[in-house]
């Protein structure tokens, strides 16, 4: 025993010649890889990258540019295959024809390269410039001197010397005083990617647009370029945007040296830092048909590779359900208008449609702001629901000549899905549930009169057909009412858009200018084809639909062309730019909720002047420091996971659980900054389904009995957005029976409650079809909210399949643009890295074989001398 602990601890305090050859082997190792890369940068000196570049930066941050399908094609960025796409980052001044006197003879010679130019370089034709002198040093092969492309699997699949580009914040662009353009004079262009005539004339929407009136002049149509081959990243923060300029800047040296025809050798190309994109959105020939129809070529299964870009729309009818509100008594002037038969419409009660877009899109889909495309629509409109249903109770809402319907519609930037699809559904043909197929949307309250749903196709909610039997006399939507062509001033436009218009709409808004305020008509005239120039709004949907037989008017900030500063669907159009007129929004709001009391008060006779003084005394003028507008404003504007719609959303998603025993928890966030862009449709992103049973579908046609079992019911997790809509919609418009009740401080006196469960007893929703529900600001409120499917007319959910499948209709009129999304890989990104290239690798080799040389020597050396020490 005690020889052995002798032994043993011999052999613990002495290392083994083997182990010391393995240690020698191993550092030899582990010098190669490091010197060879690529590896994340961990620091450097010249250029400097501080944080977050220190320790390492294998993901860049940054909002990609993705690819789209539509009907007939691509648009859009992405790589040439699976393969990643790497190059030294370079200034694109230096590799577009520019700089080096236009002498492109050199280009051949460059090794491949990642251009980078600042936001407001990212144009259509700087881009064209990219690719077209990129195509010039790709036609020769003496890159391979220089570059190299052994193991460049990009190059093999075809992929040039330009590998992407990267388009940074300009803000951190010095603007050549020697300051930062953030602190400086620095002043953006009047700079939009979309098309001079949005969703018109040479867009995948073509087909459905009623006019093609250009404006948008400051478009290129940049979104729109099929940039298949040519991955794009935005970086949007100012100091990683320094660091990667500075980088661009040093490493041109070399490049320009190359054009000019000297002499450059691997040394002086590195270390580089280079950027590898990962980013493959599917085949060049990919188009939306295809990629919905995509099987696995192995197994022939059915695995489609894209998802249609869809939603939710929210709508909501303003006074008592549609059973309480034929029973207006006598008094009112719809029961007055309809025994005189003035309105010629066998007894039922037109409608006026208030309408807005709820999205917006850009280059960078996760930075679409849409602070003046988007956010300042919803929140004048949402402010002019309040305002209504704050102001006029029910009862008065129920004796008017019209009924007041809102619509917030999503998806309308990819072919105005969500008003056509509500439009065709209400109006154009009409909806058609097959037959047996309409059943209660929550089976276990079958037999208390529960709203109904429709299996095939798949309708989470029929309330909509209330609606079909009441004519649709107009529309009035509201367009970028956050910057304004002309101070204090906003334009109508639309006039006399359809045959039956007598511009009664226009006139009622021309009426109603608040003090200190002007609404003037538009001086647009109409496009190249002699239609009338309506706004890319969803009144386009309702004319087009309407065969010009019902029009409206629009209520925008700009006149002939889109405002300057308006960014039009660009990441630009961000509050950050450039401040949103608050007082605009305010005074809008007022103006679209006294246009729509005015509209419904008419009973066709048509004075504009005397119904809008009828609004005028009803509606109070909205300020904009309104408590309610500020926190509404800043949720829309600055921060989209806000205290408000976090409040609204969780009710909504209570309410829903109480409903159906179900939680499908919170719909995706808004995000902060908020982001408009409309997302792909499934389960988890606002596609509704029906749960039969154990099984849930999209569309259900089959056998077993839809009701059997107490837990079938129909579900749709909508965004946070939408949730907060439908919420606030239901609290704003939800409160009017219960005027009667006011106390004296003329405030409804409302149930305080913190679930619907608290708001089953309320006296002031038991109207027919009333509900009482729990509202996101904690009192029971009247249900007036409702949600419905925004996907484009053209597909339909495969039945009897869950969410994500999708077939083209029998009924496909070959009109509608079908925008897709292909799926992503879970490992797209950027990373930027620093390159030693191919020498420093060759001399790592040879370092590593001496080191293990020596270290097989040493180990030769010390094994006789322990042998001859008797030590082993």
């Amino acid at each position: 025993m005690t020889n052995n602990n002798t032994t043993n601890s011999n052999s613990t305090a002495t290392t083994s010649p083997m182990s010391l050859g393995f240690i020698g082997f191993l550092s030899s190792t582990i010098l190669a890889v490091i010197i060879i890369g690529p590896h994340p940068v961990l620091s450097v000196s010249t250029p400097s990258l501080n944080e977050p570049f220190q320790t390492s930066f294998e993901h860049l941050p940054h909002a990609p540019c993705v690819s789209l399908f539509h009907r007939s094609g691509r648009m859009g960025c992405g790589t040439l295959s699976r393969s990643l796409m790497t190059g030294r980052i370079v200034h694109w001044s230096t590799v577009s024809g520019g700089s080096n006197g236009g002498n492109d003879n050199n280009a051949g010679k460059l090794p491949p390269y990642v251009a980078l130019m600042d936001e407001t370089e990212f144009t259509a034709d700087n881009v064209q410039l990219l690719r077209y002198f990129a195509e010039v040093a790709s036609m020769s092969s003496a890159r391979c001197i220089l570059g190299g492309s052994d193991g460049d699997d990009a190059a093999d699949d075809g992929a040039g010397v330009l590998r992407g580009l990267i388009v940074i914040n300009a803000t951190a662009v010095p603007d050549g005083s020697g300051e930062d353009a953030a602190s400086s004079s620095y002043s953006y262009a009047s700079y939009s990617p979309e098309a001079a005539s949005p969703q018109g004339e040479d867009t995948p929407s073509a087909g459905i647009a009623q006019s093609s009136y250009e404006w948008n002049p400051n478009g290129d149509g940049n979104t729109l370029v099929d940039y298949h081959g040519l991955p794009v990243a935005y970086v949007s923060s100012a100091d990683v945007a320094a660091d990667l300029y500075t980088v661009a800047i040093d490493q041109s040296g070399p490049m320009e040296r190359i054009l000019a025809g000297d002499d450059v050798t691997e040394e002086d190309l590195f270390p580089a830092i280079v950027s590898e994109f990962n980013y493959y959105m599917g085949a060049e020939d990919a188009d939306s048909p295809s990629c919905l129809a995509w099987r696995d070529a192995e197994d022939d299964k059915w695995a489609p590779k894209c998802l249609p870009l869809a939603g939710n729309s929210v709508w909501a009818a303003a006074g008592s359900p549609e059973g309480a509100a034929a029973a207006a008594d006598g008094n009112g002037r719809r029961a007055e208008d309809q025994q005189n038969n003035n309105n010629n419409n066998n007894g039922e009660t037109p409608i006026v449609l208030m309408a807005t877009s709820i999205d917006s899109t850009s280059m960078f889909h996760d930075a679409s702001p849409g602070a003046n495309s988007a956010a300042t629509n919803i929140l004048a409109l949402l402010m002019a629901a309040k305002l209504v249903g704050s102001s006029i109770s029910d009862a008065t809402l129920d004796g008017l000549s019209k009924r007041i319907v809102f619509g917030f519609f999503q998806a309308e930037s990819y072919g105005y899905v969500g008003s056509r699809s509500f439009l065709r559904d209400v109006a154009y043909p009409g909806f058609q549930c097959d037959d047996g197929r309409t059943v209660p949307a929550v089976a276990k309250d079958a037999d208390d009169g529960s709203k109904m749903a429709c299996l095939s196709p798949l309708r989470t909610d029929l309330a909509f057909q209330d609606l079909a039997d009441h004519t649709i006399s107009g529309m009035i939507a509201v367009d970028q009412v956050g910057v304004l062509g002309t101070d204090k001033t906003f334009y109508v436009h639309g006039e006399n858009a359809a045959e039956n218009d007598d511009g009664f709409l226009s006139n009622v808004l021309l009426q109603l200018a608040p003090n200190g305020w002007a609404i003037a008509s538009s001086a647009a005239e109409n496009d190249d084809n002699g239609e009338a120039a309506i706004p890319p709004t969803p009144l386009q949907s309702l004319v087009q639909l309407s065969d010009g037989a019902v029009g409206g008017a629009v209520l925008a900030g700009y006149d002939e062309t889109f405002a300057d500063a308006s960014f039009y669907h660009s990441h630009l159009d961000s509050n950050a730019t450039r401040s949103v007129n608050l007082e605009s929004v305010a005074m809008a709001a007022t103006v679209l909720a006294r246009a729509a009391v005015a509209s419904a008060y008419d009973n066709g006779e048509g004075d504009a002047e005397t119904a809008a003084q009828y609004a005028a005394n009803l509606v109070p003028e909205l300020t904009s420091d309104d408590e309610t507008f500020v926190s509404l404003a800043d949720c829309l504007l600055v921060d989209g996971n806000c205290k408000l719609l976090l409040s609204y959303g969780s009710m909504e998603r209570s309410n829903n659980f109480y409903a159906t025993g179900v939680d499908l928890g919170l719909g995706v966030p808004l995000g902060s900054p908020p982001n408009y862009y409309p997302s792909v449709f499934n389960a988890d992103n606002g596609q509704g389904f029906v749960q039969v049973g154990d099984n849930r579908y999209a569309t259900y046609t089959g056998d077993e009995e839809y009701g059997k079992a107490k837990t079938d019911t129909f579900l749709v997790r909508p965004s946070l957005l939408e949730m907060g809509i439908h919420g606030m919609l239901n609290d704003f418009l939800g409160r009017g029976s219960a005027s009667a009740n006011a106390d004296g401080d003329g405030e409804p006196d409302l149930k305080s409650c913190k679930s619907s469960k608290d708001c089953a007893s309320v006296s002031y929703c038991s109207a027919a079809g009333d509900e009482a529900i729990c509202s996101g600001s904690g009192v029971c409120v009247c249900a007036r909210a409702h949600y419905h499917v925004a996907l484009d007319e053209a597909i339909v959910p495969a039945p009897n399949n869950f969410t994500g499948k999708f077939l083209f209709s029998d009924d496909d009129q070959g009109v509608s643009p079908v925008y897709t999304e292909p799926y992503w890989s879970y490992d797209v990104g950027v990373r930027v890295y620093r390159d030693a290239g191919d020498s420093s690798g060759d001399w790592a080799l040879v370092a590593g074989i001496i080191v293990s040389a020596f270290s097989i020597a040493a180990t030769v050396l010390l094994k006789r001398r322990l042998k001859k020490e008797k030590l082993y």
